[in-house]
């Protein structure tokens, strides 16, 4: 049942032709049951039992994935895939249930006792949201959750109290990033109560241009609006992106065409690349591919993002370092 999860870089519902500027969606909503503390407070026992409590609901459904059953590889894996947080591997009892294409991930015991989160490829955010209601109201037919008339959800942190959804929307912006509007972007959307973060959520950095759209605000606004606004800030974020790629193009295109050019031959021939030059080349490959720059090919940017992270070459059966093991397998690839 594990290997399924681990052998492979994506899941089912990621296994499509990349689309040029959105690579994901996601919507996640944070719960806790009212019978226990939060997990930040956890004493030995505690943990365990909302574990078993949550198998017991969600077990018959869904894949279970004990993190206290996996080595740091395999845990790393789970991240890097965006399965579960990296906040979730310090929790003892930190578990995760799975759907077999993996579009569905339950964290049990993060910061909250229940995260549910559906991912999706394209923007139907509202589609996401509705298969995880679904799962939000089985949960609750035989779970207690802790909720107030006034306030909502009630979450450990007081930013989720309210609905406890967080939207988000993962997005290839290397047109704004080669043109510096990337900062411009961020502040102009914080003024409505929506942030860009990295790949990785908050503290990440935006490797290979990819960055994440998403709601900081839960409470006061309901989830249609919160969603509703956040397609809209998105689409605006998206012609923006065109708009800097028509730029380069049309004023630029030497430029461009050699940055991607040299992109392409060192995916092709370097012999050690690190993980965060490898992101950015493949970035900018993607890039010339959906300008037209260069020729369509086999190329797949988010499995590729997925598999030259340590995790994956790690269990590569070879003697090589990291960097050479990275180089290679992208070498054979293109």
């Amino acid at each position: 049942m594990l290997d399924k999860h681990l052998n492979v870089q994506l899941g089912d519902w990621m296994q499509q032709a990349d689309q040029p500027i959105i690579l994901s969606s996601r919507i996640r909503l944070a719960r806790n049951l009212e019978d226990f503390v939060h997990p930040l407070m956890y004493d030995d026992q505690t943990g365990e039992q909302v574990l078993n409590a949550a198998s017991a609901v969600l077990g018959s459904q869904f894949d279970e994935v004990r993190l206290a059953d996996l080595d740091v590889n395999a845990r790393q894996m789970l991240v890097i895939k965006h399965l579960v947080s990296k906040e979730l591997l310090s929790q003892p009892h930190g578990a995760v249930f799975l759907s077999e294409d993996e579009s569905v991930s339950i964290m049990i015991n993060e910061e909250d006792h229940i995260r549910i989160q559906v991912l999706g490829r394209d923007l139907s955010l509202e589609h996401l949201y509705l298969k995880a209601k679904e799962i939000d109201q089985q949960i609750d037919e035989k779970m207690t959750i802790s909720f107030d008339e006034t306030l909502g959800y009630l979450t450990t942190c007081p930013t989720n109290i309210g609905t406890g959804l967080r939207a988000s929307v993962m997005l290839h912006l290397p047109g704004l990033s080669i043109m510096k509007r990337m900062t411009r972007i961020a502040q102009a959307i914080n003024r409505f109560g929506y942030t860009i973060r990295g790949i990785y959520g908050e503290g990440s950095q935006g490797l290979g241009h990819v960055y994440q759209v998403s709601n900081q605000l839960t409470l006061g606004k309901s989830e249609e609006a919160i969603i509703g606004d956040l397609k809209q800030i998105v689409e605006q974020i998206i012609g923006e992106e065109e708009a800097m790629r028509q730029r380069l193009f049309d004023y630029d295109y030497i430029q461009t065409s050699d940055r991607i050019n040299r992109s392409l031959g060192i995916l092709k021939y370097a012999r050690l690349i690190s993980a965060e030059e490898a992101s950015l080349r493949l970035s900018e490959v993607k890039m010339g591919i959906d300008m037209g720059i260069i020729p369509a090919q086999p190329f797949r940017f988010n499995e590729l993002m997925v598999a030259i992270q340590p995790p994956f070459l790690n269990t590569i059966n070879e003697a090589l370092e990291i960097d050479e093991k990275r180089a290679k397998m992208l070498r054979e690839h293109l």
